[in-house]
């Protein structure tokens, strides 16, 4: 691969990376704790134990702060933690939540990140229900009773967008099978790491709901508390059809798109 397409492929799943942490953010109900929130918005970077050791550390353009080392608790108040976790940190992975969290869930989660990790203080276990399972990250129970009787599966793409099968299958491979499989079953390489699972697109219950529609949007959007990211931040309108056009031929009717792989 050449430096440039490297670059490329770093700032694709940083940006990612991002969308996946804001995403999350929308998941837990107001009151939460400062355990279920740290677990659910700051383990993915920071890691389960505060030591900035976890699966995305590696994606980083810098390392993610270890709350548990000397030089932290040298430097990190609580008003210091509260303000990086409101605003961001210019220059770094650090986003600013104060878009997605509220002020007392801010507040929240900067006194368990600084007495648990900063202090070194045992924490009470908190409600496993918030942070345990797929109740943690999403899951699946909503589609059942959201999928509709009935769904045309004759419908167009939105917005007159016409999609390429072809062009759609490069772009599936080279970004969707790590996590959704080259054969669409939701058993890319990722998935083992993922909580929920991946979308299988072969089984019944995905063949029954999702068309062409139904697929753009799942693309342009992403879903919230899963790993799936919204791709309108780094895709065209075209690209999107694209592969919205692919998985709907390739695994929602089974009509395989050969060429695709070449």
């Amino acid at each position: 691969m050449s430096q440039l397409g490297a670059l490329r492929a770093w700032a694709v799943t940083l940006a990612l990376l991002w969308m996946g942490l804001a995403q999350a953010a929308k998941v837990l109900p107001p009151g939460s704790d400062g355990a279920a929130l740290y677990h659910n918005y700051c383990s993915v970077c920071h890691g389960d134990k505060g030591n900035g050791q976890s699966r995305a550390t590696g994606s980083l353009s810098t390392i993610p702060r270890d709350f548990t080392s000397a030089e932290s608790r040298r430097d990190l108040s609580l008003e210091r933690i509260a303000a990086v976790v409101k605003h961001g940190r210019p220059g770094t992975a650090m986003v600013a939540w104060k878009s997605q969290l509220s002020d007392k869930d801010i507040e929240r989660v900067s006194e368990y990140v600084h007495a648990r990790f900063v202090l070194g203080q045992a924490q009470a276990t908190s409600t496993q229900s918030a942070i345990s399972g797929t109740r943690a990250h999403g899951g699946r129970e909503a589609d059942a009773v959201s999928t509709p009787a009935r769904v045309d599966m004759t419908a167009g793409l939105p917005n007159g967008l016409k999609g390429n099968a072809r062009r759609g299958g490069v772009f599936y491979l080279a970004n969707c099978a790590t996590c959704h499989g080259a054969r669409g079953d939701g058993a890319g390489p990722r998935a083992y790491f993922i909580n929920p699972k991946p979308r299988n697109f072969i089984e019944p219950a995905s063949r029954d709901r999702f068309n062409r529609v139904a697929l753009y949007y799942a693309v342009s959007e992403g879903r919230l508390a899963s790993e799936m990211p919204a791709w309108k931040q780094v895709s065209t309108p075209q690209q999107m059809a694209d592969v919205a056009e692919y998985v709907f031929q390739t695994f929602i009717i089974g009509k395989p798109v050969a060429a695709a792989a070449r």
